[in-house]
């Protein structure tokens, strides 16, 4: 108990080294980059797959919800402490776990991920492309050698949801 009071009071009379474990709003990072219209909850047509992105913990963190191929998915976006570095991490219904971080792609937003099973890995990069402020394309691409989006393997249109 007394380590605690004496730490809480360290922390309370050093307000710089406070500051600093006070990470940035996410929001501010995405408003800068002009991908606020993300947020919101996006369907394909026929309602197969389905994508929502929510804030949370006071637009520190985003909560992603994915239903789509006979899986379900939730997952955080954060920022990296001290860096405006956007980190992604999920688990799914299939036992699965995602890992990846955001990033640009020809003027988008790119998220690279690595899908692991207990017997599989899976490295792919999902582009997510603004046609209209109802209207999302998305790009699943196979990560190629060097990491960087490869193949195309599906293409998807989703409408967002009201």
């Amino acid at each position: 108990m007394k380590t605690t009071l004496l730490a809480l009071s360290f922390l309370f009379a050093c307000p710089d080294w406070h500051g600093s474990l006070v990470a940035s709003p996410l929001s501010d990072s995405l408003e800068e980059s002009g991908v606020t219209w993300m947020i919101g909850s996006w369907a394909t047509a026929d309602g197969a797959v389905k994508v929502t992105y929510e804030w949370r913990l006071d637009r520190h963190a985003i909560g992603v919800k994915f239903s789509g191929g006979g899986r379900d998915a939730e997952g955080m976006i954060v920022l990296k402490p001290g860096s405006k570095q956007a980190m992604y991490v999920a688990a799914d219904s299939n036992g699965g776990v995602s890992k990846g971080a955001w990033s640009e792609y020809q003027g988008h937003p790119l998220l690279k991920t690595t899908y692991s099973t207990a017997d599989k890995e899976l490295k792919t990069a999902t582009e997510h492309i603004k046609v209209s402020a109802d209207t999302m394309a998305v790009k699943l691409y196979k990560q190629n050698d060097s990491g960087e989006p490869g193949e195309v393997m599906l293409e998807l249109e989703f409408n967002r949801v009201k």
